[in-house]
């Protein structure tokens, strides 16, 4: 899906967002997991959508125990 206000973030800001550390992210690449990414020369950055669209296909749906207790 291509979005016009889509934005490159830096590792930094990547790692802001995710929580990830630098180290752990810089491992991902070298392993060639976790998000992709583009390389401009020697600057690595990663697409903000592309960031997002792989934090949200990890969800887990959970149910609230709550309502489970009250069945």
């Amino acid at each position: 899906m291509k979005n016009s206000n889509d934005k490159f973030l830096s590792v930094k800001d990547v790692s802001s967002l995710t929580g990830f550390s630098l180290r752990a992210l810089a491992n991902q690449r070298t392993k060639k997991i976790g998000f992709p990414y583009y390389k401009f020369g020697r600057r690595v950055f990663y697409k903000e959508s592309e960031v997002l669209a792989c934090l949200g296909s990890n969800k887990v749906e959970t149910t609230n125990q709550a309502d489970h207790n009250a069945s």
